[in-house]
């Protein structure tokens, strides 16, 4: 289990340990104490821009702070929806870290300005901004003290520092103080200077620099999103004294239920309102993109809805506000400001086979093999540390992977991929040329006091590429060069672990607070504190840009560990070093829903667990599920015992085969619905209530039911002992079928029903109304699909559907080559057009043997039909076939 002792809590890290003792005073004086306060005569408006001064209520000597509403379209649907709030130091005494534009938010010019009015009330206390774009979007700007409000709709829907919680620690010369409350400094002014953690020092030569603010979401009994933490969809309902925290870390066998810093951080809440007047629920969205370490409150629901506070180390108040009115809407939002998906090559989405490790060629190519031999589709095999030379990356074992050719050859030969790791911390060895590379051409990280700094990881003595540096992150991308990498073809992918990053005798198993990266600078000024959460994020680009350098008009694919918000710009993401047990595959459904709703839909936890032997019942429980995730992929660490699909008796062997072959079987509609996230931002995995937010029995079922898609319903099956005598599954409104007996009669919805577990799947229903697309030839690899003709499932009397399909590698459906066509069911008559364009992609103009609405379809299955058909014809381009 994880050593909880190696971790900070909030306690434990003075910048939080004072805020809280900040708010506890606030709270304590009733708001008598509120420090902020809004200067009138500052106020200036400028096209999409108001600004401000907020000036210091208690100390009129302490410079003001610097405050911008800056508005924006939805790039989706053209209407207002995005309010900006950046506040930050006029005359900081060190530059404040800022994130660079178009890294992880879009630059300025990529956005669409929604230009704004502005009246102030006559007796100035407040001043009304009103956006100009469509969905009476307009914000509320307190004077004294300083408080915002968001409306959009006719509903106030978030209050930002309305309980007065704003604390802006400027950084100051020590010894400094200040004549009355500033900031949390002068309730708790203990460490400010140096602390120690797990007998590590942070020097802390630029003091104190907290940001934190509350924010409140009127009526609003459900936030979800937060990712990464090990915890229930509902943040609020989790009863967690302790704030979430962001802070990436290599956390070993990580506990559940805990708001501890797991591997990747997106602070990102989508709240639900429930409008006590009967009005429709709505949604809304708050985005505060900050790397640096940061911890957010999630108080429990209460009358006025869900109190939250949010505070960071260090950088600026730079958040977001996104006015919905749905989910969907909150989706195209962030989307908005943070970029759109990538699409991934198509082979990613059918099923990965790893292990911490496969001993040599002949090892691998057996596994290859027998895959075939059991007549199991898969598409990726993954290499882990143990293949290369002595844990050096771009590198291959002398010995066990002598020959990497030969593997890569019989992947090709059954149009398969490999995956190989390449981690952060570079092996100190003279004679690695990767190593001596980024010595000579100073690209590691610094120490505080200048020098090149080492740790220790999995090769032994490591430095750390400073990943933070574009010129690092250029010379990253060359090793993945073909006359580089030894052995490197367009078949070979890649996956970034240990990059939080995990140093095993650091802090907190990571690199200290105060190191020092060249971060979009001139020089080594910006401490690893400042941008600590985006080690990962930009070790991820990196390596994208080198695939994408090896081959511009070829996807590129790399799995990450650790992440930020953005990292879906840049491929997948798991959820880390899982155990095989039960409580951990049941956790995996809130963990990737939650990323879902935070934009990293390409997501997977590893199955059946990474940690310890999987007993039968679990082994096959977990793939059951995990053919439904996004990102699917069999993974193990180097003590347990193999547990490839064969491992088990035919019985087990059978039923993965089965399984798996479903997830081949669905791979159009899992393309479709990968397209459509990269257009439009929609999650792939959604909450039961994602669609109807009326349906408040829907809210108790987040932890263990999913939708796949609008139509798709999953829900996971517990160990076999919790459950007596059946399972309880609830269907939303609308009308249900069972995915497995397709005969059986339609179930209304808007209830629970009881349903008894089979032992070879988990319950899955499909919404009447719906179509599934689908491929039935089982083939060995995505690959051996490409030409195999479409199946057409049709649910419900009526029905419509939509199929994505392109060459699924290159970057042409950029440019128009793909199709995208709607099918719809009358109850008689079934026909294709095209369907409404895809946003920023437009209308397709086919692909290479497959030309718009013309696709191949050989059957088309009608499920729920009240009458029996008499006859059928088809009809194409006005002519009987």
């Amino acid at each position: 289990a994880v050593d909880r002792s190696k971790f900070r809590t909030c306690a434990q890290g003075s910048f939080c340990r004072r805020y809280r003792k900040y708010v506890d005073r606030i709270e304590a004086s009733g708001g008598t104490e509120a420090a902020h306060a809004v200067d009138g005569g500052s106020l200036r408006i400028s096209g999409h821009t108001v600004r401000a001064q907020l000036v210091q209520v208690h100390d009129a000597v302490v410079k003001p702070l610097d405050l911008e509403l800056r508005w924006y379209r939805d790039a989706v649907s053209g209407n207002c929806g995005i309010m900006r709030v950046l506040i930050n130091e006029a005359e900081p005494l060190w530059p404040r870290f800022r994130l660079r534009e178009g890294d992880v938010v879009a630059k300025e010019e990529d956005l669409q300005p929604d230009d704004v009015t502005m009246s102030t009330a006559a007796s100035g206390a407040e001043t009304a901004v009103t956006a100009s774009a469509p969905g009476d979007c307009r914000a509320v700007l307190r004077h004294r003290p300083f408080e915002l409000e968001f409306h959009a709709g006719g509903r106030l829907l978030q209050r930002l520092n309305g309980r007065h919680l704003l604390s802006f620690e400027r950084y100051q010369a020590k010894g400094q103080s200040h004549r009355g409350l500033v900031d949390a400094t002068d309730v708790d002014s203990s460490d400010l200077w140096a602390e120690s953690f797990g007998g590590h020092s942070d020097s802390k030569p630029r003091g104190p620099a907290a940001v934190g603010v509350d924010v409140t979401f009127l009526s609003a009994p459900t936030l979800t999103g937060l990712a990464e933490h090990a915890a229930g969809l509902h943040l609020g309902q989790n009863g967690f004294d302790e704030p979430y925290r962001f802070y990436n870390l290599d956390v070993f066998e990580y506990a559940l239920d805990v708001p501890m810093a797991l591997y990747g951080a997106v602070p990102l809440v989508t709240a639900v309102h429930r409008w006590p007047d009967g009005a429709p629920a709505t949604a809304s969205g708050f985005f505060f993109p900050n790397p640096s370490e940061g911890h957010v409150k999630v108080d429990p629901p209460g009358g006025d809805g869900t109190q939250t506070w949010w505070l960071f180390e260090s950088g600026v108040l730079d958040a977001f506000i996104f006015a919905g009115p749905t989910p969907q809407a909150v989706a195209e939002q962030y989307h908005t400001v943070t970029g759109w998906p990538r699409m991934p090559p198509i082979c990613t989405l059918g099923k990965h086979q790893s292990r911490w490790n496969y001993i040599d060629v002949a090892d691998s190519l057996d596994v290859n093999r027998k895959f075939d031999q059991h007549d199991i589709p898969y598409d990726v095999l993954w290499l882990d540390i143990e293949h290369t030379d002595g844990k050096k990356y771009f590198t291959w074992h002398p010995t066990h992977f002598a020959k990497p050719g030969e593997l890569l050859d019989s992947l090709e030969a059954s149009k398969r991929k490999l995956v190989t790791i390449i981690d952060p911390h570079i092996k100190k060895d003279e004679n690695y040329d990767v190593f001596k590379t980024l010595r000579d051409k100073d690209l590691f990280t610094k120490t505080k006091s200048g020098s090149q700094y080492d740790g220790w990881c999995w090769p032994g003595t490591s430095f750390y590429a400073d990943f933070c540096n574009p010129d690092m992150r250029d010379q990253w991308a060359q090793f993945f060069a073909m006359d580089y990498y030894p052995h490197n073809r367009l078949d070979l992918y890649t996956w970034n672990d240990m990059n939080e990053p995990s140093v095993f005798n650091g802090p907190e198993v990571t690199m200290p607070r105060d190191n020092l990266h060249k971060c979009h600078t001139s020089d080594y000024g910006v401490e690893h504190r400042d941008v600590h959460n985006v080690y990962g994020f930009y070790h991820h680009m990196a390596t994208v840009q080198g695939q994408l350098e090896r081959a511009p008009n070829v996807r590129p694919f790399v799995l990450t560990r650790s992440f930020f918000a953005g990292s879906h710009k840049h491929g997948a993401v798991w959820t880390g070093d899982n155990m095989a047990k039960w409580e951990h595959m049941e956790r995996s459904v809130p963990m990737l829903v939650a990323l879902c709703l935070c934009g990293i839909s390409f997501a997977g936890a590893d199955v059946p667990g990474f940690f310890y032997d999987a007993e039968p019942e679990l082994f096959q429980r977990w793939h059951q599920l995990g053919i439904w995730y996004p990102f699917y992929r069999g993974h193990a660490h180097l003590e347990t015992k193999r547990r490839e699909p064969w491992m088990f008796g035919d019985d087990v062997t059978a039923m993965v085969r089965e399984q798996v072959s479903v997830r081949y079987q669905l791979l159009p509609t899992w393309y479709t619905l990968f397209a459509e996230w990269s257009a439009a931002g929609l999650p792939i995995l959604r909450p039961l209530w994602y669609h109807t937010l009326d349906d408040e029995s829907a809210f108790a079922h987040a932890n263990d039911h999913f939708l796949v898609g609008e139509a798709i319903l999953v829900r996971a099956v517990p160990r076999h002992n919790k459950l007596d005598g059946g399972l309880t599954v609830y269907l939303p409104e609308g009308t249900w079928f069972d995915y497995w007996a397709s005969l059986s009669a339609p179930v209304s919805g808007k209830r629970e029903i009881s349903v008894t577990p089979h032992k070879n799947h988990v319950p899955v229903f499909v919404k009447s109304g719906h179509m599934l697309f689908k491929k039935m030839r089982r083939r060995r690899s995505t690959g051996a699909m490409a030409a195999d003709p479409y199946t057409i499932v049709v649910f419900g009397q009526t029905a419509t559907g939509r199929l994505f399909a392109d060459d699924g590698n290159s970057h042409e459906y950029q440019r128009g080559a793909f199709v995208y066509d709607a099918i719809e069911f009358d109850g008689a008559e079934l026909w294709c057009q095209p369907a409404p364009p895809l946003p920023r992609l437009g209308d397709g103009a086919g692909f290479e043997n497959s030309p718009q609405h013309n696709l191949r379809v050989e059957r088309v299955v009608f499920i729920g039909l009240t009458r029996q058909p008499l006859a059928a014809r088809v009809v194409r381009a006005g002519e009987e076939a």
